[in-house]
């Protein structure tokens, strides 16, 4: 017969356990010590709590919110609450103040550690954050990351891109004074770079990104942004007129007011001026004007007129108002965009091809002009030939 295991049964020979015996001294399995090097965040959830440990010295060295969080809450303390958080996704921002190492799933999961990385201040972490985004920034996912950005800083119209040197200067001294304004530096100027690569892929991408039903959702600074870009790739400029016009349309329903020609086009504002109408075939013309009317009776007869006879009204002729929307509707969109600030693996120049390089190099003597372009480059080389005779 199987008898249950015990040690204090005669059954099996022990008789009472004695009294001055040894006792343990190790603590349970269960019940991990904590001789003040762990600290424990409770992440409040919706049906439950969890527990995280982590090293104190790691969160305190990271300078960030959470170590902020152990100092305000005094020494002692080794239990902090936080609310508000996804689990796993702190648990993994935990682990990298820890480690200093971070694995990415997806874009998504990306922005989310960017999300939390910026919710504790932990500038090292976005930076990270951005320059991932930017290795794996595609077609399909760019307007998520696009508006991403808007939540973390304040958004302004992106400036050019930091100009790189063709080629390094011999000199010691010309180097180390042109080795720390090569690119970015802080987390908002990498915010900035980021944006204007998004930008810039959806300049190269533009009918595939117009496609795409999240352009519907956009707010209208966030549409504004994107429709008002120059270089936008576009084999007809009817692809800008209908994705306006679908815009327009959803704008109305999010509003609930009727979708009339004029609730759109006000709606719209002056992104109404934003296609190149002149640059159109007058059937191209005529078939986007049965979509929707973006301009008003006077302007469509004049764009109408121009296309058909290909007339050139004097300027005695044409207010200045006329004449700026007419030299508007008329201007060509560059053959390439620009190239994106080199963040990444991807974003390098030597990955694009050579005309658009080329065209990006002419775009920027055009924007210094000959004189001024030449003139640097003169003084910059005379102070690199001073500075190495005299170092």
């Amino acid at each position: 017969m199987v008898q249950p295991f015990n040690n204090h049964s005669e059954a099996n020979g022990g008789g009472d356990r004695p009294r001055n015996g040894p006792l343990p001294t190790a603590p349970p399995l269960d019940a991990p010590a904590n001789d003040g090097q762990l600290v424990e965040f409770l992440v409040l959830g919706n049906k439950e709590n969890y527990a995280v440990h982590a090293d104190r010295k790691a969160i305190l060295d990271s300078n960030t919110g959470l170590a902020q969080m152990l100092t305000g809450g005094g020494a002692g303390d080794s239990k902090h609450v936080v609310r508000g958080v996804d689990r796993d996704n702190f648990v993994t921002f935990v682990r990298y103040l820890e480690t200093k190492f971070i694995k990415f799933d997806s874009p998504t999961h990306t922005l989310e550690m960017l999300e939390l990385a910026t919710r504790y201040q932990c500038r090292q972490l976005e930076i990270h954050c951005v320059k991932e985004l930017d290795n794996n920034l595609h077609v399909d996912h760019v307007l998520e990351v696009y508006r991403a950005l808007w939540f973390y800083n304040s958004i302004a119209t992106p400036k050019a891109p930091p100009k790189e040197p063709k080629r390094r200067s011999r000199c010691p001294r010309a180097q180390k004074s042109t080795a720390g304004h090569s690119g970015p530096l802080t987390p908002e100027e990498y915010f900035a770079a980021l944006l204007a690569n998004c930008l810039q892929l959806i300049d190269m991408h533009a009918e595939e990104v117009f496609g795409q039903e999240a352009m519907l959702t956009l707010r209208f600074p966030e549409l504004e942004m994107i429709v008002k870009r120059d270089a936008l790739q576009l084999s007809s400029e009817t692809v800008l007129v209908d994705l306006l016009s679908r815009w327009s349309l959803e704008d109305c329903k999010r509003k609930h007011v009727d979708p009339t020609t004029e609730n759109r086009r006000r709606a719209l504002g002056a992104l109404c001026y934003a296609p190149r109408y002149l640059t159109m075939t007058r059937r191209e013309f005529d078939a986007a004007r049965e979509r929707i009317e973006l301009l008003d009776p006077a302007e469509s007869q004049l764009v109408g007129d121009i296309l058909t006879s290909g007339m050139r009204r004097s300027a005695s002729n044409l207010t200045p108002e006329q004449q700026a929307l007419v030299a508007r509707f008329r201007a060509p969109r560059p053959d390439f965009p620009l190239l994106p600030v080199p963040l990444s693996a991807r974003s390098q120049p030597r990955n694009y091809p050579k005309k658009m390089r080329k065209a990006a190099e002419e775009a920027e003597r055009a924007r210094d002009g000959p004189k001024k372009g030449c003139c640097n480059r003169l003084l910059l080389n005379c102070c690199s030939v001073f500075a190495c005779i005299f170092d």
